[in-house]
């Protein structure tokens, strides 16, 4: 699979055209009178005689201060509909569904939970997928040519709810980065490429006075402990081919947890013989990206991991200002034999409809139809998402940039209705992808991203009645026990057979058994 995922999630396509529900039937498009040839066309037979489409949209992003926004006209004109905009935060969300008051178009900040739940509550519209790839077919090309397992995300029940979304930069991952003149200092040319070099390196950076000051006041790296443990050592752990806090395919075909199998074991015994060997600074557990960056850029710490190319670019002026060459690595090559990166994925929470569409079958087209242009017509795109051209933004080299006060004040940003409120597929299509990625930027992805194959979690953002009652538990148990692990002084095998033990008996069995289940069935859509 693209990007170095594990090729067996790629096959959740096949099931997805199994599992597709709409009003009439779980496998093909509503009966609306129009046939695949009527597809976005079909658009243009609007006419002024026709009474406007009301369409309620649901949004808690980039909220416009008032109806009649500039992006709102253009789009009631341009596709004869009439928005209802229900300006919304998290908690006035949920009394909306309380009080009955359901939008046609959910919130884009929802996640798996929510909507496994709005599912069995039948406050989410089921939806064909067959139907989605007939009225958004450059879309469904765009999401099929990042990672066709999106499509069973929107799955519950065997039905599916929902329209497939990614995130671009989820297909990168987190790049180790390394101060170069501490590199140069200790003999090294470039950054480490194996485990043992990386070993060095540490053990250079803390012993070595890289920073010519005399004294031993340096450490190789820190960690992320205080904000994000599923983001801790990142290149340490990918370098034995695992997170921790992920799901990952077992040698017996069955589902499991990064965090007990015996990679995540063997990398925690390598961070605590690195800690013990004082090689690591000691407030990893305490330290956040704050503290990691203010470490880096007062040079006392030579690495950093728990940032993306993105992060990377958008810290080039502040390192170039410290006054030392930053060097970029590739994921460590170690017992996985893989240069792998750590990753978040870029599979997400599907955009959801609220259940009154699966039977007006005239306002559900139209909806995919404009969701098609949204995210993939550069003159909609641009429109909704910056607004009009000399007035809000300029295109430079073919990338839209902000006129200065829009930048400085996002508020008028959202005044004109631009960004996610109307647009659910913001930097969320392939198609749009070029207007987020001046040259520079893009040649500096590519120089950092190519040749890492990624991690991700097998199954993606995937609703599970027994993550919902166990994962939170869980993630705090691992927790303790990676952060006692990692400064142990004790028996890390005998601990972590403890851990693994209790971690089961927890709900972590009940969870896997479910994972496996559910990956099962997607593999089996296959045969």
């Amino acid at each position: 699979m693209k990007h170095g995922k594990k090729v067996v999630l790629a096959s959740v396509l096949a099931l997805s055209l199994m599992a597709g529900c709409s009003s009439n039937s779980n496998n093909t498009p509503s009966n609306t009178g129009t046939n695949a040839s009527q597809t976005n066309d079909a658009k243009a037979t609007d006419t002024a005689n026709e009474k406007p489409i009301e369409i309620s949209i649901g949004s808690t992003w980039n909220l416009p201060s008032a109806d009649g926004n500039a992006t709102q006209k253009y789009l009631e004109e341009k596709y004869n509909v009439k928005f209802i905009n229900m300006n919304l935060t998290d908690e006035s969300f949920k009394l909306k569904l309380a009080s009955n008051e359901i939008p046609d178009i959910f919130p884009g900040t929802l996640q798996e939970a929510d909507m496994a739940n709005y599912a069995r509550q039948g406050i989410i519209a089921t939806i064909s997928t067959d139907e989605i790839k007939q009225y958004m077919p450059k879309y469904s090309a765009d999401i099929d040519a990042i990672d066709t397992a999106a499509w069973g995300i929107a799955l519950v029940d065997g039905k599916n709810y929902g329209v497939p979304r990614i995130w671009l930069n989820g297909r990168y991952g987190f790049i180790p980065t390394f101060n170069g003149a501490w590199l140069n200092k200790i003999g090294y040319t470039e950054a480490p490429k194996t485990l043992e070099e990386y070993e060095d390196v540490l053990t250079k950076f803390r012993n070595d006075d890289p920073d010519g000051n005399g004294k031993k006041d340096t450490y190789g790296m820190t960690g992320r402990g205080k904000a994000a443990r599923n983001q801790l050592f990142n290149e340490v752990f990918a370098s034995y081919g695992v997170n921790p806090y992920q799901f990952m395919l077992a040698a017996d075909g069955t589902v499991t947890w990064g965090g007990i199998t015996d990679q995540a074991k063997e990398a925690a015994k390598k961070i605590n013989q690195w800690y013990n060997a004082d090689l690591i600074d000691p407030e990893f557990l305490t330290d956040d990206n704050d503290q990691i960056t203010t470490k880096w850029n007062s040079q006392k710490i030579g690495i950093k991991d728990t940032f993306m190319y993105h992060h990377l670019f958008g810290m080039l002026e502040q390192d170039k200002a410290n006054g030392f060459p930053v060097v970029y690595g590739k994921g460590l090559m170690g017992p996985a034999g893989k240069t792998y990166v750590m990753s978040n994925g870029p599979l997400q929470t599907p955009l959801m409809f609220g259940k009154q569409l699966e039977k007006d079958d005239k306002k559900r087209i139209k909806i995919l139809q404009m969701l098609e242009d949204l995210a993939t017509n550069d003159e909609v795109y641009l429109k909704t998402t910056y607004g009009e051209e000399g007035v809000s933004y300029d295109m430079v080299d073919g990338v839209p940039v902000w006129k200065k006060e829009y930048l400085d004040t996002p508020q008028l940003q959202n005044d004109l209705g631009t960004g996610g409120f109307y647009n659910p597929f913001v930097d969320r299509s392939l198609s749009n992808a070029k207007f987020q990625m001046p040259a520079d930027k893009q040649a500096f992805s590519d120089k950092l991203n190519t040749g890492n194959e990624i991690i991700s979690d097998l199954l993606g953002p995937t609703p599970l009645e027994s993550k919902t009652q166990y994962l939170a538990n869980l993630n705090t148990l691992e927790d303790s026990f990676y952060s006692k692990v990692m400064v142990t002084k004790g028996d890390v095998d005998k601990e972590f057979e403890s851990f693994k033990a209790e971690w089961l008996k927890a709900g972590g069995q009940q969870m896997l058994d479910e994972a496996t289940k559910v990956y099962q069935e997607r593999q089996a859509a296959l045969k």
